[in-house]
């Protein structure tokens, strides 16, 4: 039973690691990165980033800091909290790798 709890504790803690993570694939497999201590998000659309870290609000929607690395929290009613104010991640702060081999 301990075992079961770890993997599951663990699974946890890297969906959210990687939910964190500064780069994503979109489902053409490029690779796309946020600035130095964002985030990027798979979305439907595509890849969506922003200059800092995210939390969703009450409806599940991203909201992001605006300052490159910024952290993003909820404060105590669940409403998203952001250094230098929240914003939404777009495919502007995206910045697309190259990926080809040579």
């Amino acid at each position: 039973m301990r075992q079961l709890i770890t993997a599951v504790c663990l699974t946890i803690i890297c969906s959210v690691a990687y939910g964190q993570n500064g780069c994503a694939k979109d489902d053409l497999g490029r690779i796309f990165c946020a600035p130095a201590g964002g985030s990027a998000v798979k979305t439907m659309n595509g890849v969506a980033c922003a200059p800092g870290r995210c939390v969703t609000d009450n409806l599940g929607y991203l909201k992001c800091s605006s300052q490159l690395g910024g952290a993003a929290l909820k404060d105590d009613l669940g409403r998203p909290v952001c250094v230098g104010g929240c914003v939404n991640p777009t495919a502007q702060y995206c910045q697309q790798l190259n990926t080809e081999k040579k």
